[in-house]
């Protein structure tokens, strides 16, 4: 049986502000610095074969404070960065409201009919992260491994294991450095042990 866990990067100062970031590559700031040492202690209990990160910074420093704790490596893959959310980067989301009206409800009732201006879908993030997934899980045997990705990056993957359909992405919580671990028995058969664990930063100062 291969266990998968999953990890959301640590906060940054554009979550903290509500401003979508997408592609764009932004640091850890000083909370979600801390949340990643939190979870790195936490998650040290389990022990994995291998760590995959996205390669944007404030996923790979979370996977770094993690892998120091494991005494392992990381890889680094592409196909879980986060989505690219084009002319949305950087902006708030009452600046987005204000020049596309009605968009983000589309996105957050329909993501998978949204079309953000230069930006990818919801499917194509879907069909990277299940790439990714079935090289992966081509490895047979008892095996444990880490992901630390984004919050819709890792939704398109709990979509693609457990049969849930991508226009219900939004409805699985992903917090900032939470912890999710999935059982994968075959490819008709994966059970979610828990989603969006946070237990582990109560000590975090809000």
């Amino acid at each position: 049986m291969i266990r998968l866990y999953f990890v959301r990067h640590g906060e940054t100062e554009w979550n903290k502000i509500g401003k979508f970031q997408g592609s764009a590559d932004v640091s850890l700031n000083d909370i979600g610095e801390i949340q990643a040492d939190l979870t790195a202690e936490y998650i040290k209990k389990f022990k994995f074969d291998k760590i995959y990160s996205s390669p944007l910074k404030r996923a790979f420093e979370t996977a770094s404070k993690i892998a120091e704790k494991q005494n392992i490596g990381i890889i680094k893959d592409e196909r879980l960065k986060e989505m690219n959310f084009g002319d949305w980067e950087g902006l708030s989301f009452d600046c987005i409201e204000a020049k596309w009206p009605g968009r983000l409800k589309e996105m957050y009732y329909s993501p998978d009919k949204v079309n953000i201006p230069n930006g990818e879908t919801f499917l194509q993030v879907q069909m990277r992260t299940k790439n990714f997934l079935n090289n992966l899980l081509e490895i047979e045997g008892d095996k444990n491994y880490l992901i630390v990705s984004h919050g819709v990056t890792l939704r398109t993957i709990f979509c693609n294991l457990l049969g849930i359909p991508l226009n219900k992405a939004w409805n699985l919580s992903q917090k900032n450095a939470n912890i999710s671990c999935i059982e994968y028995r075959d490819k008709n058969r994966s059970i979610l042990n828990f989603l969006n664990y946070t237990d582990h930063l109560s000590k975090v100062k809000e």
